[in-house]
């Protein structure tokens, strides 16, 4: 929107919008591993360079598709992770709950008491932020594409003015 420009610090732009009515990049966004906005040391360039009139330079493509190929594999491990934790929720809860029921308690107390137990919560925790970091991935894979895909909508509507000129 208007409003959000690295000015009066309501976005995060990297670079400028490209000119012309190209789409612009979209605002940088928080590494889901590192908490740093911007993208990550080992991460491909950006898709378009300052001073282009939108869109992506030939030279460009293939740093494109490895970003988003390295997106991918990210946004993969992540959501391994998420769904591992996912998978483990009732084994945790079922270790904790055998050890109550070990120490003499009955199994609604056992249960009650491994529900509360921190080492019950830290893992809720951790599975929830595992979760959350496969869902910031996939925002920035799903955002590149986007952005690829308008660029490519833009270049071919300006294509096409310039056979009208």
């Amino acid at each position: 929107s208007s409003s959000e420009s690295p000015s009066n610090g309501n976005s995060s732009w990297k670079n400028p919008p490209p000119l012309r009515g190209a789409p612009p990049l979209p605002p940088a966004q928080k590494s889901a591993t590192n908490g740093r906005v911007g993208n990550s040391s080992s991460m491909p360039p950006p898709l378009s360079r300052p001073g282009t009139i939108g869109g992506i330079l030939p030279e460009d493509i293939d740093a494109v598709y490895h970003q988003m190929q390295h997106l991918g594999n990210k946004w993969a491990d992540a959501h391994a992770e998420a769904e591992m934790l996912e998978e483990a929720k009732k084994c945790v809860l079922s270790t904790i709950t055998l050890h109550y029921i070990t120490d003499g308690e009955t199994k609604a107390s056992a249960e009650v008491r491994a529900y509360a137990s921190q080492e019950y919560q830290d893992h809720i925790k951790k599975m929830v932020e595992a979760r959350r970091k496969a869902n910031v991935l996939k925002i920035e894979l799903e955002s590149t594409k986007t952005h690829l895909n308008l660029t490519r909508t833009y270049e071919a509507t300006r294509r096409e003015e310039m056979k009208m000129l």
